[in-house]
């Protein structure tokens, strides 16, 4: 007797950054997956190039130089935050790649693209919109975080904070440095 084996599911491939963008948005648990198995550094990059550039078209800020400004200070924001969040995770004993957090945090940046049609709305739901569409952008940020990370998503909400605190504290001491050196002299 022969053995009957079951027809093929299709597979539902989000390699393709059209894909990605969708699932991010409307698959995000199988997207995120997807993308900590297969990271792709450049289409990380430009998921946050793209929140970026239409940030500051959504401020009126229609000269070149300031995309490609609001781009660079992006995209470097990112990778310092990102880099922190791998340090704190490596102080509590998980090993991640760099290049799936970035890719992972970089895709989860999609829902800022809202604000700015939430900011569009009529007086009386513009303000819960953008709330929204906020909120929306940080649990996005904590659920990819987590999957990168393979811990629940309430750990990673403590560990968001702290890599927050970090580059806030390195900021401030690099300032400071700038300071008394530029007063030394």
């Amino acid at each position: 007797m022969e053995e009957v084996t079951p027809p093929a599911q299709p597979q539902h491939t989000l390699g393709d950054f059209c894909d990605r963008l969708y699932g991010v948005l409307f698959l995000p648990n199988h997207t995120f997956t997807q993308i900590k198995t297969n990271p792709s550094l450049w289409q990380g990059v430009c998921v946050v190039g793209l929140v970026n550039i239409l940030e500051t078209l959504r401020l009126d800020l229609l000269s070149p130089l300031r995309i490609i400004w609001a781009v660079i200070s992006g995209v470097l924001g990112w990778l310092f935050f990102t880099f922190l969040l791998k340090q704190l995770a490596s102080v509590f004993g998980k090993d991640v790649s760099l290049r799936q957090l970035l890719c992972l945090t970089g895709f989860a940046s999609l829902p800022w693209i809202f604000v700015a049609p939430a900011l569009s709305l009529p007086d009386r739901f513009r303000f819960f919109a953008a709330i929204a569409a906020i909120i929306w952008f940080i649990a996005w940020q904590v659920w990819s975080a987590a999957i990168a990370l393979d811990i629940k998503r309430r750990k990673t909400l403590i560990i968001i904070p702290l890599a927050i605190a970090g580059g806030l504290v390195a900021l401030i001491w690099l300032g400071n440095a700038i300071t008394l050196v530029i007063s030394i002299t």
